[in-house]
This record gives C-alpha cells, sequence and structure tokens, in this order.
C-alpha cells in the first residue's frame, strides 16, 4: 500500500507536481491564498483539463447558490455594506455612499465571508471608527445568544468575544439576563444593550487582524441573520422592498429558470415541458444585449421536449455548493424551494402533473443529491480551494471517472476556480448583474443569459 505521505525536497517536490500534471492532463495550476493564520501563503492546484462541449451525456450538476441559483447576492452585499457602516460609524449615504462596484464588489463575491470582511477591513482601515465598532460588535454579541439557536454560531461568537478582550462580559450578571430575558431583536437590540456596551466597550481590544475581521464577519452575521429570520416568518415581499427597493417579489428567490432547470434535469418533466417555453423566451427577449430574436428561439423550441425524454431516461444527481454557513443555506434554500413549489400549481400542465411536481419539492433537502456548505468545512478551506465541491461529489456518489461528465455552474471566478481544481471540467459561468466584472478566464464556457439561455441555446451542453 502506498504511504500516505512523502517527504520531498525543492528538486523532488518539482518533479512529482510535473508528473502529477502529466497523469492528469493538466496544463494549467491555480495559485490559491491561503488566509493569513495559515502556515503556508498559498496553495497549488491542478486545474481539470477543459471539458469539450457539447457532452455526450451528463451525470451530475454541481451548482453554486448565491447569484447562481438564488436571488441572495444583494441580500449578502446588503449586509456586508451594513457591517462596514457599522465599523466605521458611516451610517448614512451623507457619510459614505456604499460599497463600489468596481473597487469593491469584485472582491466581496464569491470567495468565503471571512475573506470578503478581511478584504473590507483591509480597504477601509482609515476609517475604522474604535467605538463604533466595539458598540456594534457587543450588539451583535447580545442579539446572537439572544435570538439564534445554531450551536456553532454560539459558539463562534462566544470565541471571538474572548479573542477580543471581552471574555468578562460572558459571565456579567446583566449580560446574561439580557441574552436569556427572550424579548432581544434587531430593532432594540441597540437600546437595550447600551448599558453593557457602556460598561464593556473599553475592553474590546482585538490583538491582531484575524480577530478584527471575525469580530466584523459577526457583525455581518447579525445583520445577514436577522434578516433571514423575518424571511422565515413571511416578510420577504416587504424586505425586498424596504431593503432593494424593489417591490413585486421576494427577498429570496429562485433565479431566472431554476424552476424549470431542477425538475429538468431531475427526470421529473415529460411533454408538458412545451409550455414552459415562454417564460424562458420572455426572459432572454427581455435581454436586448444578448441578440437574441424570436424567430431564433422559437426553431430552438423542440430540443425542450428531447431534452426532457432524455432526462427522464437517465437523470442528472444534482449538487448544491455554497460558501455561505449552513443556516444561511439551509433558510434560503427552504424558501427557494417552497416558491417553486408554489409557483409549479399555476404551470399551464395537467393537474396531476402539478400536483406530483408539487410533492417532488415537498423536501427541499430530498431535491438534492448532494448539499455542501461552509460548515461543512472550515473558512480556509472555501471557494476558491476545491473542498466544498469534492464534497458534493462525494455525496453524489460521482467516481473520478465520471468527473468529465459533470457540469458546474457558477457566477464567480472563485467557483469555477474550486470547480476545475475539484476536477470539474466543465465548469460554466453565468455571470450576473452583481458579478460581471469578476474574471471568467478559466471557465470552460460563459453564458451570459444565465439559466433560461443555458437550457434553451446551448441545450444545458449536451449534444443533439
Amino acid at each position: 500500500m502506498e504511504k500516505l505521505a512523502r517527504y520531498l525536497n525543492p528538486q523532488e517536490a518539482q518533479d512529482w507536481l510535473r508528473e502529477l500534471g502529466n497523469d492528469l492532463g493538466a496544463s494549467e495550476f491555480a495559485q490559491i491564498r491561503n488566509l493569513d493564520y495559515v502556515f503556508s501563503p498559498g496553495e497549488l492546484y491542478p486545474l481539470a483539463p477543459h471539458a469539450e462541449v457539447p457532452l455526450p451525456r451528463i451525470t451530475a450538476f454541481a451548482v453554486d447558490m448565491d447569484g447562481t441559483s438564488t436571488t441572495t447576492e444583494p441580500l449578502a452585499l446588503h449586509s456586508l455594506e451594513y457591517m462596514v457602516r457599522r465599523f466605521t460609524g458611516r451610517l448614512d449615504k451623507t457619510q459614505w455612499a456604499g460599497l463600489d462596484e468596481t473597487l469593491d464588489y469584485p472582491y466581496v463575491i464569491g470567495n468565503s465571508n471571512f475573506r470578503h470582511t478581511e478584504f473590507l477591513i483591509q480597504r477601509y482601515r482609515d476609517h475604522i471608527d474604535h467605538d463604533a465598532f466595539a458598540r456594534a460588535f457587543i450588539e451583535a454579541v447580545c442579539w446572537t445568544l439572544a435570538c439564534m439557536t445554531d450551536e456553532q454560531r454560539r459558539r463562534d461568537i462566544t470565541q471571538n468575544a474572548r479573542n477580543c478582550g471581552l471574555g468578562d462580559i460572558l459571565h456579567d450578571p446583566d449580560f446574561r439576563r439580557l441574552a436569556e430575558s427572550g424579548t432581544i431583536d434587531a430593532d432594540n437590540v441597540a437600546d437595550r444593550a447600551d448599558g453593557v456596551v457602556r460598561k464593556y466597550a473599553p475592553a474590546f481590544t482585538p490583538p491582531h487582524d484575524t480577530e478584527r475581521v471575525a469580530a466584523a464577519l459577526d457583525i455581518y452575521y447579525m445583520r445577514y441573520h436577522s434578516i433571514l429570520r423575518q424571511l422565515e416568518r413571511g416578510q420577504g415581499e416587504r424586505l425586498a422592498q424596504e431593503l432593494l427597493g424593489d417591490s413585486g417579489r421576494h427577498l429570496v428567490e429562485p433565479m431566472p429558470g431554476y424552476d424549470v432547470f431542477i425538475p429538468l434535469v431531475k427526470g421529473w418533466l415529460g411533454p408538458e415541458i412545451d409550455s414552459l417555453y415562454e417564460p424562458l423566451r420572455e426572459d432572454l427577449l427581455s435581454h436586448e444585449q444578448l441578440g437574441h430574436t424570436a424567430a431564433e428561439l422559437d426553431a430552438l423550441r423542440p430540443r425542450l421536449t428531447r431534452l426532457a425524454d432524455r432526462f427522464r431516461a437517465a437523470p442528472a444527481k444534482l449538487g448544491l455548493v455554497t460558501a455561505s454557513i449552513a443556516y444561511e443555506t439551509h433558510a434560503c434554500m427552504k424558501e427557494v424551494i417552497r416558491l417553486m413549489a408554489e409557483r409549479v400549481l399555476h404551470w399551464p400542465v395537467l393537474s396531476q402533473i402539478r400536483d406530483r411536481l408539487a410533492e417532488n419539492l415537498a423536501d427541499y433537502r430530498a431535491v438534492f443529491d448532494g448539499f455542501a456548505c461552509a460548515s461543512d468545512t472550515w473558512e480556509a478551506r472555501l471557494k476558491p480551494h476545491r473542498d466544498l465541491y469534492t464534497l458534493a461529489l462525494f455525496q453524489m456518489s460521482v467516481p473520478k471517472s465520471e468527473y468529465h461528465h459533470v457540469v458546474g455552474l457558477e457566477d464567480t471566478e472563485p467557483g469555477i476556480i474550486a470547480l476545475r481544481a475539484a476536477g470539474v471540467g466543465c465548469a460554466v459561468a453565468l455571470p450576473n448583474r452583481d458579478t460581471r466584472r469578476q474574471d471568467y478566464t478559466v471557465a470552460t464556457q460563459i453564458v451570459t443569459g444565465g439559466l433560461p439561455e443555458l437550457i434553451l441555446v446551448h441545450n444545458l451542453l449536451l449534444a443533439e
């Protein structure tokens, strides 16, 4: 049996890396920077060779969540902007316009939340207001321990409080009564925690950037998770209007085409898919920059039925992969699949088909064959590292011999790198409004029209 570890000198390591690339057919490598507290400053991954598309068959789809499956990217950006406002004390747009789409967005989308926060701490370091930072963090500690049942979140913020010099607050009788009162919410935490803040703010002394980033990230989580709690109470439409200025939709929804994509690749649809053509067509024609014409798309319509027939005969496995933590992932996907189940009840298909589809969507977890999120690993191993996609491939029971029949769908450069580093040679970029400035050089294919274009124009990358 081959040893699990070998010890190589620099020349042997160089020779081994060359042999590895040759064995895998890899002509490209990705150098990935590690977080500052990791001993090695970086990792080096061979990237799976680009798959030749169209593919003869598809075994599985590995699909990102934020911005690919769901509309949650703006919510994450809103929460990151809120975090910066709190640790700089610049609470309104007259003091600071907010995150910049050109200078900030490329670095705060697609990586782990820790990396996003690390970038923002460095970028806005000169504007950090220590007193505002201390207040916001102590409020986050109060809110999290009072409102969150997620044990990992509670452990993390407790450890972060100790690391930032606030260990005593955890044993303070006034703080404990506050955290256990059951009366704290996002709207009143500033008032309710004021006494504790004034008492302990001077003790807030994060010793290094690692602790500053962790404390700022807890502020982000308080904002994001408080919104998700309201979402779980059915307030998604009101929040969409309040936070994003967008009425008529929910805060968290499926991305366009997702409600057709899932039942299609799972093999749940037959000839009735033809009646779902119009929404896909309308979405593509509404984006004039894509250059599609009605006549072109109408000529492609018969493909839908043929696609449905192929996936009915050989359903693909479906894996969801996200750098969001478990609470966010489950809250968002539960809402997305719930909305999909509601929508299919209004589809122009036979009632028995609608009922069957709604039944298949009744349990959001049962929809996915793989379900990998940040809580399944740790911050230092999230995208662009390969770990989450490797885990999803394992969960879906896809052997390495089938990796070249897997299609990965991502909206960010780190996600594309993670896919190819995990062995997925068909790594497809689906840019959206927030990610369109990312570098997709390493993508196998770029589909600017999202899932509707991937389905209708690109035939899901399947050969006819």
